[in-house]
């Protein structure tokens, strides 16, 4: 989880611009208490790291503002400019929100924080960064997805990388999801075609027919699928940029997709809802030779939206 906040953070901060709208106060830094947890587990995490009810630094991002305000790991937020943070479940939740806020302002946030039992003062400086939360899902499979506010990565897919390059790929990809409005978009084509489904669903029942609302629901699922390969296809030639611009090499991401697409013989053929391994290593070497002759040309790194 350190090493996929670290690279995240590179990139949701340096990709601010390409999130348009999309953005959000960022410090860097995640938190964990004892009461994100039930039973055994939290009687684990209280004993082997001390958790408490009151959020707990997790990871500190390598280069972001809560690293260079002194922030560590295992710090006890106590409060964000003089607000006591509550205990508990939301303490998390919470906690996020009064730093969301606070940073609206545009002025350095002061937190008290514990350290070693001793009360301290650090003062940081948010910067704006792409506003979609980065999570880590304990399972083995090798996955990823955007939801459209979250990115979310598997552990089994962590383990599936050979370097940060490959992470910062992944990651940019989803991001680039979220940030294009793919899930909103696949949302609306879902209701428009479910629309039109059941008004073949009425029709039937005006003539007799119970159609138990089956054509309501394959509509759903046509609509949310339509456009499915062209969404995948813009995520993987936006996330390049979104890499490049966070100053990860670009030059093996087909090949990393060509690996992904042996470890998942299915992917090779498949064109339901993503681009066959052919179309997409051609595709993003042409993505890649792109963004490098910009490079080159010190040009502005900027997609060329079609």
């Amino acid at each position: 989880n350190q090493r996929l906040q670290s690279v995240a953070s590179r990139v949701v901060v340096s990709g601010a611009e390409l999130c348009g709208e999309s953005v959000a106060p960022y410090y860097g830094f995640t938190t964990w208490s004892a009461d994100d947890y039930q039973g055994d587990w939290k009687k684990a995490v209280e004993e082997k790291y001390g958790l408490t009810s009151q959020p707990h630094v997790f990871s500190v991002a390598e280069g972001s503002p809560s690293q260079l305000a002194g922030l560590l790991r295992g710090d006890v937020i106590k409060s964000v400019n003089g607000l006591a943070l509550p205990m508990g479940k939301e303490a998390t939740k919470r906690q996020n929100e009064q730093l969301r806020q606070a940073g609206q302002a545009g002025q350095p946030v002061d937190l008290t924080i514990e350290r070693n039992g001793e009360t301290q003062s650090v003062t940081m400086m948010p910067v704006q960064a792409c506003d979609f939360a980065v999570r880590l899902q304990q399972d083995d499979v090798k996955n990823a997805y955007a939801d459209g506010k979250n990115i979310v990565i598997y552990k089994g897919m962590m383990d599936f990388f050979r370097s940060d390059e490959e992470l910062a790929l992944v990651l940019s990809h989803e991001l680039a999801h979220n940030a294009m409005k793919h899930i909103d978009a696949k949302k609306r084509n879902a209701t428009i075609g479910g629309l039109i489904g059941l008004l073949v669903d009425v029709a039937a029942a005006a003539g007799g027919v119970n159609t138990n609302g089956d054509f309501t629901r394959l509509a759903m699922n046509a609509g949310g699928g339509a456009y499915s390969v062209e969404f995948e296809q813009e995520a993987d030639y936006v996330g390049l940029y979104f890499m490049a611009i966070a100053g990860y090499k670009i030059d093996e991401a087909p090949n990393f997709w060509r690996r992904m697409a042996t470890s998942n013989t299915r992917a090779i053929t498949m064109k339901s809802s993503h681009p066959t391994t052919p179309e997409r290593f051609v595709a993003l070497e042409s993505a890649v030779q792109e963004i490098n002759d910009k490079i080159a040309a010190s040009l502005p790194l900027k997609p060329e939206m079609k």
